[in-house]
């Protein structure tokens, strides 16, 4: 059996020396190697989507775990807004009658619970109290109200019956009582812990200071 010897290309031999160097130049021709690809390259090529994982939807919560969460954050805020103004036990009398004499309402007394109702719409015994010191004459504007409240809830319902109260005198004195409505202008809306305060007076923030101390 015969071997057949493999062929190579032969190589070239320029005779000639061109540069006279003497020398011989051997040319070899060029040979184009195919570019042999890594298997994992090919693999991935092939399938483009093939070890993408699929994208996992998040849980959904009930809806029931929802409210709860929701009643949680609120009774949170809740603690928090008290921590910032802590429930007083201080009496009511006596810290009305620190902020009266911070106020300097010389002559003035404390009006009865009809007249809150009258003033305010508003019933002295819904609340742990309620001091009212009120002008006997209808063109001066000075006026301290104090409530004690018995839960944080009734905040809002005294808040806007003193702002009600606010906007009817200013209305009242509007256009012939310029002193009355700059006084009204500048009062004082207080809320700290478990107490409200209103103010109208040219010792407003005085009275301010001295309700803050005696709580």
């Amino acid at each position: 059996m015969k071997i057949k010897r493999p062929s190579f290309p032969k190589r070239q031999e320029n005779q000639s020396d061109e540069t006279g160097s003497g020398k011989i130049q051997i040319r070899f021709p060029k040979v184009k190697l195919p570019v042999r690809e890594e298997p994992e390259r090919q693999t991935a090529r092939q399938n483009p989507t093939e070890g993408t994982q699929p994208r996992r939807e998040l849980p959904r919560l009930p809806y029931h775990n929802i409210k709860y969460a929701l009643a949680a954050l609120l009774l949170l805020f809740a603690v928090l807004d008290m921590a910032n103004d802590p429930i007083s036990s201080a009496g009511i009398e006596s810290v009305a009658k620190q902020v009266v004499k911070a106020a300097e309402f010389q002559g003035m007394e404390q009006a009865e619970a009809r007249m809150v109702k009258r003033f305010y719409g508003l019933n002295p015994k819904d609340y742990e109290g309620a001091v009212l010191y009120a002008p006997i004459d209808n063109m001066d504007a000075h006026e301290m109200f104090l409530v004690k409240l018995k839960d944080n809830s009734q905040k809002k319902q005294v808040q806007d019956a003193i702002r009600e109260r606010l906007d009817t005198q200013l209305k009242s004195f509007e256009g012939y009582g310029a002193e009355q409505t700059a006084l009204l202008k500048k009062y004082v809306l207080l809320e700290k812990g478990n107490f409200v305060l209103y103010v109208v007076g040219e010792h407003a923030s005085d009275a301010q200071e001295a309700f803050v101390k005696s709580l």
